[in-house]
């Protein structure tokens, strides 16, 4: 019987404890900038002209509050994840990196989802305002040099249904 030898079992029970908490859901909430703790996350696809899709782990600015708060204060966001501000009506917007550390690129997307615009390398706690220079219904913010790195260009769409 397995309590005759116990120390036999007695690393797998240890293995199992530390599988465990390995997989918690603290530990995962742990990797979420402490600033976004809470904030909705929905995965994101661009689609793209030519290439493979890219699907992006968005932080969901989708109320005044938020979209205020933005990425302001964040100093380490993964390679795999972005912002993207949701606007209930098409407008021109405006962007500016107050109170943000980390430097972004900043991807206008039209009513239709297209890609309209691509502002790289956008300077750190710049008061400098970033225009659309378009009606838009969605703003991706991602590590600066991530546009690059995926090759996002004017012209990918966010998919539809993806997002409201």
């Amino acid at each position: 019987m397995w309590f005759d030898i116990p120390m036999k079992y007695l690393p797998s029970a240890s293995t199992i404890s530390l599988v465990l908490i390995c997989l918690s859901p603290v530990q995962a909430e742990n990797s979420v900038p402490e600033q976004l703790v809470g904030w909705k996350q929905e995965l994101i696809e661009i689609e793209k002209v030519r290439g493979e899709d890219v699907v992006i782990n968005a932080y969901i600015a989708d109320t005044p509050a938020k979209r205020a708060q933005g990425l302001m204060h964040v100093t380490d966001l993964p390679e795999n994840a972005g912002m993207l501000f949701v606007f209930s009506q098409p407008r021109q917007v405006s962007m500016w990196m107050k109170n943000t550390v980390i430097s972004l690129d900043i991807l206008f997307l039209n009513p239709n989802g297209r890609i309209v615009k691509i502002h790289k390398n956008a300077k750190p706690l710049s008061l400098a305002s970033i225009p659309s220079h378009a009606k838009v219904k969605w703003v991706l913010e991602l590590n600066a040099g991530v546009a690059a790195k995926l090759d996002l260009q004017p012209g990918y769409r966010l998919v539809q249904g993806k997002t409201d």
